[in-house]
Formats: C-alpha cells, sequence, structure tokens
C-alpha cells in the first residue's frame, strides 16, 4: 500500500515479476462495471450525472470529483463499493491458494482506511515525502495544488502509513534505487517449497469448498441485488 502518488504501481510491476498481483484499483473498477450490484447502487446514490456520454458507464473522473470534494459522499460510496470489493479479492485469493501460489500481493490503496490490512501477513508501505507526492500528483493528472491537496489528505497520511509498516519503500530516488530495494523484500517473502505443500495439502479440500459455496452464494446474491436496484431506478 501506499498513497496517491507515491509510485504503488511502479512497486507493483516489479513485485509482478516474482508473484501474483491482486490490483483493488482494478477490482473497485470492475465492480462498478454494467450489470454489477454497486453499479446500480452508485446511480441510485449520486444520480445519473455521473454516467458518461453513452448514458451507459460510470464516468470514474465525475465520480471522483464528488467524492474527494464531499467526505459524506466518499462515505457512501465506500459503503457501496467495498463490501463487493473485499468478497472478490478474498475470492481471488482463495484462487491462486487453490493453484498452490505461496505468495500473494494485494495491491491495495486504501488498506488501513479499510481495515484491509487485518487480512495480511506483511504489510509493505511505498513511502515519499508529501511535498514530492504532492508535485508528483499535479503532474500526473495535472491538478491545481489545492485540488492535489484535497486528494492526498482524503487519505491516510502517508508517514503514519510509513510507521505502521512492516516493510517500507523509500521511493524518493532513481527508479533503479527503487527496484533494488523491491527486489532485496522479494526475495524474503517466499517460504520454502516444502512449506507451501504442507499448507497446500492440508488447507486444499475446505479451501475448494469454500470458494464453491461462496461463488454460488454470490451469483444468487448478485441477481436479487441486480433486480431490487433495477427496481428503485424505474
Amino acid at each position: 500500500t501506499g498513497g496517491i502518488a507515491t509510485g504503488k504501481s511502479t512497486v507493483s510491476q516489479i513485485l509482478s515479476e516474482r508473484y501474483p498481483i491482486i490490483d483493488a484499483d482494478l477490482v473497485a473498477r470492475q465492480v462498478l462495471m454494467p450489470g454489477e450490484p454497486a453499479y446500480y447502487a452508485a446511480i441510485e446514490t449520486f444520480g445519473e450525472g455521473i454516467l458518461q456520454a453513452d448514458g451507459r458507464s460510470i464516468d470514474r473522473t465525475k465520480l471522483g470529483e464528488i467524492i474527494f470534494a464531499d467526505a459524506k459522499a466518499r462515505y457512501r460510496l465506500t459503503n457501496i463499493t467495498h463490501p463487493a470489493i473485499r468478497l472478490e479479492m478474498f475470492n481471488k485469493v482463495l484462487e491462486h491458494f487453490l493453484k498452490a501460489e505461496a505468495v500473494v500481493i494485494l495491491d491495495t490503496p486504501l488498506l488501513y482506511e479499510a481495515r484491509l490490512h487485518r487480512w495480511v501477513h506483511r504489510v509493505l508501505v511505498v513511502f515519499t515525502e508529501e511535498e514530492t507526492q504532492l508535485e508528483r500528483l499535479m503532474a500526473r493528472d495535472t491538478l491545481t495544488p489545492s485540488v492535489a491537496r484535497q486528494r492526498i489528505d482524503s487519505q491516510m497520511s502517508i508517514t503514519k502509513k510509513r510507521d505502521l509498516a512492516d516493510l517500507v519503500i523509500n521511493n524518493m530516488g532513481s527508479r533503479q534505487e527503487t527496484r533494488r530495494q523491491v527486489e532485496a523484500i522479494a526475495r524474503q517473502l517466499r517460504p520454502s517449497r516444502a512449506k507451501t505443500y504442507l499448507i497446500w495439502a492440508l488447507f486444499f479440500t475446505p479451501a475448494l469448498l469454500l470458494y464453491l459455496v461462496l461463488n454460488t452464494l454470490r451469483l444468487v446474491s448478485k441477481s436479487r441485488l441486480v433486480q431490487k436496484h433495477k427496481r428503485k431506478l424505474k
């Protein structure tokens, strides 16, 4: 995890050379796709003004402008999307476990804010000084200082995240320096092959049953929620 514009994507890309990555931002996009329960709930909550010109897809820029400017709106969106995001991420973790993957990386910007740190064995924070974070965000997204600061302040401070972390990547230097730090940590993460397969053998059957039950319940629940929100939007 880390803060906005601290370099999480860079670190995630390097880690992906060794381990599977579950990208929470990608999952968040998926749960707001047309046809998903959270999609209908978001339109019901924020109105059709958040839709793109096609009248179907959610415009993430418009939605972002609303939630970054209003803490209550951000809280409402969190209540809509986070249960679906947590469930999908847990489902993906199960999928990787069933494939006997020894390590799975959760790339999650709001790890602490969403209390997902309780799920993981270790927390790695990508750190930059806040002034650098602000400069990078302004340059990356072409934002004014006030808007960029507003977006940074919507998350837990990067200094606090660093202090809570088990492992820290200092991303203030060159890309090569960052890569050296990431590769050193990546080598520490992998457990022994014997331990991996012992755990896999012990828990494969219950994990498979949980995966099958979970996905059956998801399909039933999704169908009911979609119909419920469609009726409200008529």
